[in-house]
């Protein structure tokens, strides 16, 4: 069986629906206004993401199609991500947490696989330079994220 970019597209757009839906979780599980301010930030951000990967459904594909291997690949690096069953999923991971550490642990391991997976997605557009550009700009922001995320981490750490 070949797979097509939509079917790709679709990966990355479920990364982010499930990104949105566990930062929106999260946002409300602490009391202190800064740990909602990121996971509500973040959430925001995951939307526009899934805006983006939306837009490029439909536009002009690569040549050729994909092995199953490579799909396969793929769903692997970016598919921990994407649950079954998105609102049950999402509320074991999110009742597992147990303090905010936890909460940005699991954030930081997800924004670091999102930028693998869509690392690995810019080569299916290396000949379309506007959408290798918008590949870019969201690796990048989550780059930032992992950042932001880190210097979080910290910031608890130092508090506790």
């Amino acid at each position: 069986m070949k797979y097509s970019v939509k079917e790709i597209l679709d990966i990355a757009i479920g990364i982010e629906e499930t990104g949105y839906e566990f930062y929106t979780r999260c946002a409300v599980l602490f009391k202190d206004a800064g740990m909602r301010d990121v996971f509500d930030f973040l959430a925001r951000e995951e939307q526009e993401h899934k805006k983006i990967f939306q837009s490029l459904i439909g536009s002009d594909e690569p040549d050729g199609l994909f092995t199953e291997e490579y799909f396969a690949y793929l769903k692997a690096i970016g598919g921990a991500r994407i649950f079954e069953n998105k609102a049950a999923d999402i509320g074991r991971v999110v009742a597992g947490i147990a303090d905010p550490v936890d909460a940005v642990k699991h954030a930081f391991g997800t924004e670091k696989e999102s930028i693998l997976f869509y690392d690995e997605m810019k080569r299916l557009f290396e000949n379309d330079r506007k959408t290798a550009a918008l590949l870019d700009r969201i690796i990048e922001e989550e780059r930032k994220h992992v950042a932001l995320l880190l210097d979080l981490l910290e910031k608890i750490r130092l508090s506790s």
